[in-house]
């Protein structure tokens, strides 16, 4: 199988192959055949390109917004759980380690982190009065940490489809080149444009 060309360069070959076809649309008999196909295909090109550009762009934008919101979760959930470590004579005391999962709280996922501050807020909701003035604060960070997580998961959702559709329109991009090469071949035999020579190789 012909391996797919990199989504510029196949934008730029599908516009390059289309002017030359227009250039010998006098002598190429079937020239309005070949455009037929082309023109679609290289609308889908820059449709699919530009889809997926804009996918990559939003899914970037969601891990950071996730990242963020993991970042300030974790501070608050480490600045809390010390308060409470103070308060119960340190980390060891069992109200504290009801709240901690073991191991380190930085190589937690963003779902264990949410899992982490929901069992913190619960925990607050019970507990002592300095502490229940952090719950409104607890609670927003679960909020934003969740609703970051879903856009994240959903960006990266959006992401493979469109990577996948920009995939699909090279696939039919070289399939109609291939076409093209053939109806060339055919038509010239070996004394091919060299043009069309190194565009169809």
């Amino acid at each position: 199988m012909t391996t797919l060309p990199a989504p510029t360069d196949a934008l730029a070959e599908s516009q390059r192959l289309i002017g030359m076809i227009e250039q010998l649309r006098g002598d190429l008999p079937f020239a309005d055949d070949i455009l037929a196909l082309h023109r679609p295909t290289h609308r889908e090109l820059e449709t699919s390109a530009t889809r997926s550009e804009q996918a990559v762009a939003a899914w970037r934008e969601a891990l950071a917004r996730r990242w963020d919101s993991e970042v300030a979760g974790l501070r608050l959930y480490k600045r809390v759980v010390r308060q409470l470590a103070e308060h119960y004579g340190g980390e060891d005391a069992p109200e504290v380690q009801m709240l901690l999962r073991g191991g380190t709280d930085s190589d937690s996922t963003p779902s264990e982190l949410l899992a982490d501050l929901r069992r913190l807020q619960a925990a607050l909701s019970v507990g002592l009065e300095f502490a229940r003035e952090r719950l409104p604060e607890v609670e927003q960070a679960c909020a934003v940490l969740e609703s970051a997580i879903t856009d994240a998961n959903q960006s990266e959702t959006q992401r493979r489809v469109a990577v996948l559709d920009n995939r699909m329109a090279r696939e039919s991009y070289r399939r109609v080149r291939g076409e093209t090469r053939r109806l060339l071949v055919a038509h010239y035999g070996e004394h091919m444009a060299h043009e069309f020579t190194d565009l169809l190789g």
